[in-house]
């Protein structure tokens, strides 16, 4: 049965039409997609940061190849190095991480939002699943929950950690002297 609802998982995010409006997607029934919705599917979160107010909290990064990598927990169940990456609007994980998460049962059917286009670095629109993350917990310390996620059909496209999370801290500083990223809360 994993198997089956993992393929059909595939299927959908490869031939999941373009639009940006919610659809259902089902990978037990069959693979219609509901077009007539009129919901416009939104990537912005009403959610905050989990904190105490006024508080500040350093978490610390790696810089290789010339990005800054922090540690990500994603829904309890893997931790991974994660890109601070502020020109992206959205949280990024690639097909190979909602895979694994699926698997797990860290992604259900109730977290597959729909489809959205998204612009890349070079300009070209592309299609890809959304899905939500129940919790981010970034560096051990600073819990987000309800984080929207876009899923990138590249096995090998790089974690991004965007605006959608980066949004949710009044402020937030980069130290590279210390390598420590400074979240105000």
């Amino acid at each position: 049965m994993r198997i089956k609802c993992f393929l059909l998982f595939c299927f959908a995010i490869v031939f999941v039409s373009c639009t940006e409006k919610k659809k259902q997607l089902s990978f037990y029934d069959n693979l219609d997609m509901e077009e007539d919705s009129t919901e416009v599917f939104d990537t912005s979160s009403n959610t905050a940061i989990t904190y105490n107010p006024g508080e500040e909290v350093s978490v610390p990064f790696i810089e290789q190849g010339g990005v800054k990598l922090i540690d990500v927990t994603i829904n309890s169940e893997f931790t991974v190095k994660m890109i601070l990456d502020s020109g992206c609007s959205s949280t990024l994980i690639s097909i190979a991480e909602a895979k694994y998460l699926y698997e797990k049962g860290c992604i259900t059917q109730e977290d597959i939002l729909g489809t959205t286009q998204s612009k890349i670095a070079d300009g070209t629109i592309v299609e890809n699943m959304v899905v939500k993350l129940r919790e981010l917990v970034i560096g051990g310390k600073i819990v987000c929950s309800d984080v929207t996620a876009i899923v990138s059909s590249n096995a090998q496209a790089p974690l991004l950690l965007g605006n959608e999370v980066l949004n949710r801290a009044p402020s937030y500083s980069v130290d590279n002297q210390e390598k420590i990223i400074k979240f105000r809360l």
